[in-house]
């Protein structure tokens, strides 16, 4: 376990309401605990090319014009991609997606794709969740005679394309700007209040979890309204994928984040995404079925490249030594796996991560990288040697020649040696307040529930209490990985305790800690309980009120 810094952000936590909206920086307290959908932007407040765009599309509908909807194959592109489609399908268009291949297109417009669809009819080609890079291909575009509008949110480069119409913004994810742009479909043809919204609404809270952009803002409002939606679903494909996946009860950020996401993303990852899209627009039961399970099956696979990509990168990274970021690349690793292997090298270690599948003629690369480092602005330093590039400050992806790996690495590990001091490589575990034994109950319980759905930009809520002695203790799963145990106040009021991959921490039976935890009901057997799910722990010596530490 990665020692980690503590900072308490409150040290009383009596009005704890108060202490967690402070501590989220939340200005806007009836926007955020009565996150409506009225209360969502206005979409021509977002898109100054919004109008633009509503009327080529409605030209398109009316005269039957081939709309294609091009999108990216991972779940917010397939999300943003079964927004768009249903929603032109639903107002009478003439709509077809496709979704690249991510070894032999990759990411963002292909232009050898463009052209196919511009033979095939398509007179008006709408991207999402990609695009933002696309200059030449906006060009090739205008030759073809096709009339291109991007919508994207990934960062902006230097030089923007120049399509039809652009569709940007950082600040939702990219089914949440084909949301946005759906919407203003629906309100320009007197529909904004048809289930198609709301059918719309599902996707884009899957897609804007699995994207982890800020749960703040319009995010929120997606969020919060569409697990409503997700739980009581009548999409085919979804309940199919509940039922395959043993989901009964309610659809959270969990379960969104790491059982249908991960399904969903499968095929993209390991075959085609075209059977996750598939799967979300059917509307056949017997289909439904028959994709779920593979996407099951293609998940397992992915599972098992994963671990196999990563036991080989942890052993590269050890053998090599920790440098300030590490960089691991070979021949043997998946292209759709590397962003995953990179995301738990960067846990693991915490360092900025960057994994190269390196494959001939062009590798592919994808990073992750830690709080206050800019992976984006990292990876430019080394753009010479490049083919392509682009993404976020913490997660991002790029092409190269093999024969360049080695000068990009060079020129990388030194901007990262340059700019990454070494207390930037200790996590800070930010702590909301110390709770005594009091406190740790169903009515505190209660207020954090206020503060759903968790995610980036609004995380759930770590609490601290002090001089736990452990009555008892158990280590669960394979080798002894996890923690179970029953925590003691000094005035023996007992609590159960669970720690993830804890099991290898030196503790006993008597010891004395200091606990950093999420309070969570656990339901199993049917027995509602509450439990302490820890974050990291101390031995109680605690150094100093309120201070990091």
């Amino acid at each position: 376990m990665i020692k980690k810094r503590w900072l308490v952000l409150d040290e009383n936590g009596k009005d704890l309401k108060e202490v967690l909206i402070k501590n989220r920086n939340i200005k806007d307290k009836e926007a955020f605990f009565k996150p409506h959908l009225y209360k969502l932007t206005s979409p021509d407040k977002i898109f100054s090319d919004l109008e633009k765009a509503v009327e080529r599309i409605k030209k398109a509908i009316k005269n039957k014009e081939l709309v294609y909807i091009y999108g990216d194959f991972d779940v917010d592109g397939i999300t943003a991609t079964a927004i768009l489609w249903e929603t032109i399908d639903f107002l009478g268009g003439k709509c077809l997606p496709y979704i690249p291949h991510r070894e032999k297109e990759g990411f963002g417009i292909n232009a050898d794709a463009m052209k196919s669809l511009a033979k095939e009819g398509a007179k008006l080609i709408i991207s999402v969740d990609c695009g933002i890079t696309a200059v030449e291909e906006a060009e090739i575009a205008k030759k073809l005679s096709v009339d291109l509008i991007i919508t994207d949110h990934h960062t902006l480069q230097k030089t923007l394309p120049k399509p039809f119409a652009l569709l940007h913004t950082e600040a939702l994810a990219g089914s949440g700007v084909a949301f946005m742009l759906a919407k203003a479909l629906l309100e320009s043809f007197s529909k904004k209040d048809d289930e198609q919204l709301y059918k719309n609404l599902e996707l884009a809270t899957i897609g804007t979890l699995a994207d982890m952009v800020p749960l703040t803002g319009d995010n929120r409002i997606i969020s919060a309204n569409g697990f409503h939606n997700l739980a009581k679903s009548s999409r085919i494909g979804l309940r199919v994928l509940y039922d395959e996946a043993s989901l009964t009860k309610k659809i959270g950020p969990y379960e969104v984040g790491f059982i249908i996401a991960p399904r969903l993303n499968a095929a993209g990852r390991m075959e085609h995404a075209l059977d996750s899209l598939r799967l979300l627009l059917t509307r056949n039961k017997k289909r439904a079925r028959e994709l779920a399970v593979k996407l099951s099956e293609t998940n397992r696979q992915r599972q098992e490249a994963t671990a196999n990509a990563l036991s080989h990168a942890r052993e590269t990274v050890n053998g090599d030594g920790i440098s300030k970021m590490i960089i691991v690349h070979h021949t043997s690793y998946p292209q759709g796996v590397i962003g995953l292997v990179a995301g738990r090298l960067a846990d693991e270690f915490y360092r900025p991560t960057i994994v190269i599948s390196e494959v001939k003629p062009v590798s592919k690369g994808s990073a992750r990288s830690i709080s206050g480092f800019n992976i984006i602005d990292a990876i430019g330093s080394a753009s010479k040697h490049l083919t392509t590039h682009g993404g976020h400050p913490m997660a991002a992806g790029f092409s190269l020649a093999p024969k360049k790996i080695a000068a990009f690495k060079k020129q990388i590990l030194d901007y990262a040696e340059k700019n990454l001091k070494e207390q930037d490589l200790t996590p800070t575990l930010k702590i909301d307040t110390i709770l005594g034994k009091d406190l740790l109950g169903y009515k505190t319980f209660g207020v954090i529930n206020e503060f759903e759905p968790f995610g980036i930009g609004n995380p759930e809520p770590v609490f601290l209490t002090k001089n736990l002695g452990i009555a008892d203790i158990r280590r669960l799963g394979t080798n002894g990985k996890h923690l179970r145990m029953k925590l003691r106040t000094p005035d023996y009021f007992v609590f159960d305790a669970i720690g993830f991959s804890m099991g290898e921490e030196n503790v006993k039976v008597g010891d004395k800690l200091d606990v950093a935890f999420n309070l969570k009901e656990d339901t199993w057997g049917g027995n509602r309980r509450l439990e302490l799910k820890i974050k990291d722990f101390r031995h109680s010596k605690w150094r100093g009120a309120g201070a990091a530490s």
